[in-house]
């Protein structure tokens, strides 16, 4: 009895990117297409499905739109063979192509192949063992490079050289040196009104009202009319974007590089660095305002004073929700009094049209109230069920599981770091004594992580054994609290979420149903 040919979906997936100091002509994607095809050509059980392609996407993540197509597809298992030239291809990742070789890939039966690093993960060869190492060393590859481009573009910055694809509004690159400002004259009108208008004495709201009203182009708008950009609500102005047009000095001629930078090369988020750090390089190109028109606008009493910040302990700040917009509410002090108010809705009231502003002390004292009320209700007309102490208990471990994700993916990180550290030392790149230093504080930290992680899932354990009688144990507890005591209460055990629109106030509870109050 012979035993049944098993067919092959075949996807094919290429990937090119110069940030990660690809060789565009033995990496191309026409050169990894001739390779994959001549290889399935040779195999008759494989049947080309489709190819997926990310041109321009650093195998640093995978956070790339041809692979994710290639995720569902796998995932509707209309796909069951993945491959590439290299492992590489796949991506630079340690751990993460690491989870997609040895774990989802075979979890969703899915063959993968690397061909020039000879990789199958359905066959038992040597080359699989080497898989980490060359993941490793794939890695390091995209970190120098990312680590010499860096250089590259802070020399260019430092020479004054615009490296942005996008010029500032107001501005547009010189078509004959891309790395130059020359003023575009339409946009730089409106940049010259917005100073005309502060210098008159304008507030940032009084000024994107009469640009609303004039129907100036926004800068989002602008972008898009030259095909560089789509853009939600682009054609509504935001007092932010007037700030940040009225603040930045790239409108005296001067270039300032290097505000931001990215949290990590394998992470697409920037921060803010310190204004001391920025790359300021003067009279690079030719100016919109003058200094003196700048300078008369930062100098008023109402502009440009920085406020000492008092920490405040806001039980709900990070619970309280627009209903309208769905954004998360702002808490302003005025007068000795906090207010929470949409900060959609301060930036224009096209974008959100709840107009909320109600004392943050009120709310506090109204939910705390309404919470202990409800609680004693419940005891007193005996309708506590237990699907309500089931619903709480669901919420208290779905937290913990997450918790343990998260402690998880830390805990592969320091491993990887360790392996990285190793590697380091063996091609004695660090001294022996930077090697056990380091090593000591990374396996400290795994052993952290490692006992949080046993004691997370013990607590999951205990969770899920909680007796009734320990439930009305727990809500007695909570019927009887003082505002004191609540203040100190976990709050996420008790409250999912709280919307505002004008002067009402949905509580939505974990396991109770939503609260409403009115001022």
């Amino acid at each position: 009895m012979s035993n049944k040919q098993v067919v092959y979906n075949v996807a094919i997936y290429l990937r090119l990117s110069k940030d990660d100091g690809d060789n565009i002509e033995s990496e191309s994607i026409t050169n990894q297409r001739k390779i994959i095809k001549e290889y399935i050509d040779k195999h008759p059980e494989m049947k080309l499905y489709n190819e997926y392609v990310d041109d321009g996407y650093t195998g640093a993540n995978f956070d790339r739109p041809g692979f994710k197509v290639m995720i569902n597809d796998i995932e509707n298992k209309k796909v069951n063979m993945v491959i590439t030239k290299n492992l590489a291809r796949l991506g630079r990742n340690y751990i993460e192509t690491g989870t997609y070789i040895e774990k989802y890939f075979p979890d969703h039966r899915v063959r993968y192949i690397a061909i020039l690093d000879r990789v199958d993960n359905f066959n038992d060869n040597i080359s699989n063992d080497f898989i980490p190492i060359k993941s490793v060393f794939n890695e390091k590859h995209c970190k120098d490079t990312s680590i010499a481009v860096k250089k590259t573009k802070r020399r260019k910055m430092q020479e004054g050289y615009y490296t942005c694809n996008t010029a500032p509004f107001g501005y547009k690159k010189d078509p004959n040196n891309y790395g130059k400002l020359i003023i575009d004259e339409e946009s730089s009108k409106t940049v010259k009104k917005i100073f005309e208008l502060k210098e008159k004495g304008y507030t940032t709201q009084e000024i994107v009202k009469y640009l609303d009203e004039n129907h100036y182009k926004t800068p989002a708008e602008y972008l898009n009319i030259r095909g560089l950009e789509e853009v939600k609500d682009k054609e509504i102005w935001r007092r932010s974007s007037v700030t940040k047009i009225l603040c930045n000095k790239v409108y005296l001629g001067h270039c300032i590089r290097g505000k931001t930078q990215k949290i990590s090369y394998k992470s697409k988020d920037r921060i803010y660095v310190k204004r001391n750090e920025f790359i300021m390089i003067p009279n690079t190109h030719e100016p919109i305002i003058s200094e003196e028109t700048f300078n008369n606008v930062h100098n008023t009493n109402k502009y440009g004073i920085t406020r000492k910040h008092q920490e405040t302990n806001y039980l709900f700040k990070d619970f309280i929700y627009c209903k309208n917009c769905g954004k998360k509410l702002i808490l302003k002090k005025e007068r000795a009094k906090v207010y929470v108010y949409c900060r959609e809705h301060s930036e224009n009231s096209k974008l959100c049209s709840n107009n909320c502003k109600i004392n943050y002390e009120q709310i506090e004292d109204r939910i705390f109230k309404f919470i202990v009320n409800m609680y004693k209700e419940y005891f007193k007309t005996i309708k506590l069920k237990d699907n309500l102490y089931k619903k709480y208990i669901e919420n208290i471990i779905k937290g913990q599981m997450d918790d343990l994700e998260t402690l998880k993916v830390n805990s592969g990180k320091i491993n990887f770091k360790i392996a990285s550290l190793y590697n380091q030392r063996l091609s004695g790149t660090i001294h022996e004594d930077e090697y056990k230093n380091r090593y000591n504080a990374l396996s400290e930290q795994r052993g952290n992580i490692t006992e949080k992680i046993s004691q997370t899932e013990k607590e999951i354990e205990d969770n899920k054994l909680n007796t009734l009688s320990q439930k009305k144990n727990i809500l007695k507890k909570i019927s009887k609290l003082e505002k004191d005591d609540f203040r100190n209460f976990d709050v996420k055990e008790l409250i999912k979420r709280i919307e505002v629109l004008k002067k009402e106030v949905d509580i939505y509870f974990n396991f109770l149903e939503v609260g409403k109050i009115k001022f």
